[in-house]
């Protein structure tokens, strides 16, 4: 079985993703090896990626080991709190 990757994260230089600590165990396996090793298992084939810059979000902070592997590949971790029911005008008005 080999999956479509054009279009997708591993024919990707840079890419965003979302809800990262949300992710499954065969994804969370697979986001490792193309941060690691830049590599992606497809089926048989094992595929060079391109990767650069991974940019990730997610609502919550990893709550398991097996998630902390993957927190401790983000070199840039940066913290932000919700806007306030008093800021979001401002922050709409800006």
């Amino acid at each position: 079985y080999l999956r479509k990757t054009t279009g997708y994260l591993p024919e990707a230089s840079i890419a965003f993703v979302d809800e990262i600590f949300k992710a499954n165990s065969a994804i969370l396996n697979s986001l490792l090896s193309i941060v690691n090793e830049r590599v992606f298992d497809n089926g048989p084939e094992r595929m060079a990626v391109p990767l650069r810059c991974l940019v990730a979000a997610s609502n919550e902070a990893p709550e398991s080991e097996e998630l902390e592997a993957l927190y401790d590949r983000l070199l840039f971790r940066l913290i932000v709190n919700p806007v306030s029911d008093g800021g979001v005008s401002s922050l709409i008005a800006a």
